[in-house]
């Protein structure tokens, strides 16, 4: 296990802001807002932004305030953060990014999670931030196979390697499915999880019942809705899931081409209150994470790890899986919350039970997918509740 700090060369910033110079648009097309992808007037404002304004090393050296690490585990490099609160008494907790995510996502929420104010009572966190193998500095991903299964192993692993024989997991998006597999593989370590969701994970899942007659008028055009974006709102996922190579070259050379395919999601999967993407979370962290991308090359090697995770071969009927074992793993207390629009309350909830009832189910009318950057006060008073003080 070695300390580990970020420092991007100056020549890499250097040649990013060139690369932004004579970035090659679009030909004239056909005005339609957000509907064909990301307006072109709205990505050369950002664009410009990126290159003129935004201060990596300022960011840089926020993200470097925070213990980091990077150690082997099962042939792989992760790195992590490590944060430790001044409580002796505090949990440990694991803190797991998704797409188009990375730790960096968690910036908001260390302070009042590690060292929270002395009149809230709720106790305090010791925290571990990894990033994904193939995200952050999780690179380069050595072999194939790294999909959920085995980062959910690893990511048990470097709990137990950093003396945490019992502790809590949260995670969204991709990281969701890593929280809830270690519930299994990594049951007896694990004192409870808690994972986020909104309409686009739960769309993206595309279990929708034939049988709709328990839905009231109300929830149906809302079901419909997520039908049309399981439809149309996916080709992202099937592409780097299905063809991750060729995607690969355009995110890997085009700095502008990297921002488009990741800000149509912050625009996307935000508040849907929210008109654009830095109405719902800050310019700056919106930049600073698809800076990590670019200066790492993980649109290429994230797009690696997703087509990984949907291409595992799910064997759990399979002869000798459940059959040559009488071992059950103990439950593991499970929370939920979701992220959404009144509208969609009760039809989340009954969407959801598919995959069994969580122990703790929240709900709020605020944020999106990126809740840690969209309303990290929300996330970090759920995050208590379910593991703080009379709730672990």
């Amino acid at each position: 296990m070695k300390q580990f700090k970020i420092q991007i060369p100056a020549q890499e910033i250097e040649y990013l802001n060139q690369r932004l110079s004579n970035t090659r648009w679009p030909g004239e097309t056909i005005n339609e807002g957000w509907k064909k992808g990301v307006p072109t007037d709205y990505l050369k404002k950002l664009a410009d932004y990126w290159r003129h304004q935004f201060d990596w090393k300022k960011q840089e050296a926020l993200l470097n305030q925070y213990p980091q690490f990077i150690t082997e585990i099962d042939g792989q490099n992760i790195h992590f953060l490590h944060i430790r609160s001044g409580d002796p008494n505090a949990t440990p907790l694991m803190l797991i990014h998704g797409w188009p995510g990375s730790f960096a996502d968690f910036v908001n929420v260390i302070e009042p999670l590690t060292n929270p104010p002395a009149d809230k009572g709720t106790g305090s966190f010791h925290l571990v931030i990894p990033s994904i193998p193939g995200f952050g500095f999780s690179t380069p991903v050595k072999e194939k196979g790294w999909n959920m299964f085995r980062i959910a192993a690893a990511f048990s692993t470097l709990m137990e390697n950093l003396g945490y024989s019992k502790f809590a997991v949260h995670g969204g998006d991709m990281g969701a499915g890593i929280a809830s597999i270690m519930a299994a593989v990594a049951a007896h370590k694990l004192t409870g999880t808690h994972i986020n969701t909104d309409f686009y994970s739960v769309a993206g899942l595309g279990m929708f019942p034939s049988d709709t007659s328990f839905l009231s008028d109300e929830e149906k055009p809302r079901l419909e809705r997520m039908k049309e974006y399981k439809k149309n709102g996916t080709a992202y996922l099937e592409i780097q899931s299905t063809r991750p190579q060729t995607i690969a070259y355009s995110l890997s050379d085009s700095p502008v081409g990297q921002l488009a395919w990741i800000v149509e999601k912050y625009k996307e999967w935000t508040d849907e209150d929210k008109e654009l993407p830095e109405n719902a979370i800050s310019i700056d962290q919106i930049l600073t994470n698809v800076s990590l991308y670019w200066f790492n090359k993980n649109g290429a090697s994230s797009a690696d790890v997703l087509y990984e995770n949907m291409s595992m071969a799910f064997n759990w009927g399979s002869e000798g899986s459940q059959a040559s074992s009488q071992w059950t793993p103990p439950k593991v207390r499970s929370a939920v919350t979701v992220f959404g629009k009144n509208a969609d309350k009760t039809l989340f909830k009954k969407l959801l039970s598919f995959t069994g009832e969580p122990d703790h189910y929240i709900f709020h009318e605020k944020g999106g997918h990126f809740p840690a950057m969209e309303v990290p006060d929300l996330l970090v008073k759920d995050l208590r509740e379910v593991f703080g003080q009379g709730g672990s």
